[in-house]
């Protein structure tokens, strides 16, 4: 019998070997590793070299989960890149395509703050649902969190450069016999946006008041990611939590005599922000701690659209043929979860 669940196939992930340590940090900038730990959690985190890239963490993190599912480049009909730090054209996922060497696929980047992985998969579940519904065909997707949040962090900012970090992960996606995504909930509120932002990296095409009139802009500004973690934190903790209910939510709706509660969960993969969100979020819900992913945020620090993916490849064999929640939050405020059995 033809199995029909999608579900991963295979993960991968990578991060740059410098590390950057609390220690580090506290020459360049007034803080300390046991302000660091007890506001963020953050131990370490990984910073891109001279000879490193974005597209290049994107792709180290799809050739290694394109190993570990057995799938040839060429089986991908579809990528979907979770990205905030390409600021240009043309996309990432045509790039990652590229370096690939994909002759012919669908191809886009996702930008939804820290909550990218999420909204790619989605994406990508959804064409497969789609493309198998419509025209009887199944695909192969390959979707990739990457970020390089040092390129935009200001690192005389105390707030913002204790947390962030770069790295990418991978998942490939499609016809399962084991793993299974059961449902997935996305949601923003733009209202919050001020909260968390980076700088316009355009700006305004010269300064003349004929509007047709054009000149090169002339500003140098890097886009520095500004936040307001305090207005934030109660508000990512009340969305995730939310976010959780919800994805169970709907899978019940949907399958009311195979019903999933909150106790029956597993293990949670939660963005990795702030360790103090985490905690909050496992409290509210009433999950120990001990099911819930920690560790990436104090190895890696915040890691933006990478940090879910960068989760699954670390801690794989602890969750094998188990009920799992991915959940995330970001800018925009971007955030969803996936409900799925590994």
């Amino acid at each position: 019998m033809v199995s029909h669940k999608i579900g991963y196939l295979g993960f991968g992930s990578y991060t740059p070997s410098r590390v950057l340590t609390n220690a580090d940090l506290e020459k360049v900038v007034d803080t300390s590793d046991d302000w660091i730990q007890r506001r963020t959690g953050v131990r370490t985190r990984r910073i891109m070299g001279q000879d490193e890239t974005v597209l290049g963490m994107a792709l180290k993190a799809a050739e290694r989960a394109l190993k570990d599912a057995s799938v040839l480049p060429g089986e991908i009909l579809d990528i979907r890149v979770a990205v905030n730090t390409w600021m240009r054209f043309p996309s990432l996922a045509t790039q990652v395509q590229k370096e690939l060497g994909i002759e012919s696929c669908s191809a886009s980047d996702v930008s939804a703050g820290c909550a990218g992985f999420v909204y790619a998969v989605e994406d990508a579940h959804n064409k497969i649902l789609a493309e198998r519904a419509l025209y009887g065909r199944e695909l192969t997707s390959l979707i990739v969190g990457v970020d390089g949040l040092s390129l935009v962090t200001n690192w005389k900012d105390r707030n913002t450069c204790v947390l962030l970090g770069d790295g990418a992960g991978a998942v490939v996606m499609g016809v399962s016999k084991s793993s299974e995504i059961l449902s997935i909930h996305t949601e923003a509120d733009g209202k919050y946006g001020h909260l968390l932002y980076s700088d316009d990296v355009l700006g305004q095409q010269g300064k003349s008041s004929d509007p047709f009139e054009f000149s090169p802009s002339e500003t140098t500004a890097r886009p520095y990611l500004h936040m307001d973690g305090k207005k934030i934190f109660p508000v990512a903790v009340r969305t995730m939590t939310r976010n959780i209910k919800e994805v169970l939510r709907k899978h019940n709706n949907m399958h009311p005599n195979k019903k999933i509660d909150l106790p029956e969960i597993d293990y949670v993969y939660p963005h990795q922000a702030n360790v103090r969100i985490i905690r909050a979020v496992a409290d509210a819900l009433e999950i120990p701690i001990e099911k819930v992913y920690t560790e990436g945020i104090a190895k890696y620090g915040n890691t933006s659209a990478a940090s879910i993916p960068i989760g699954y490849d670390e801690t794989r064999a602890r969750t094998e043929d188990r009920l799992i929640v991915d959940v995330a939050f970001g800018a925009g405020f971007a955030s969803g979860a996936i409900l799925r059995r590994a």
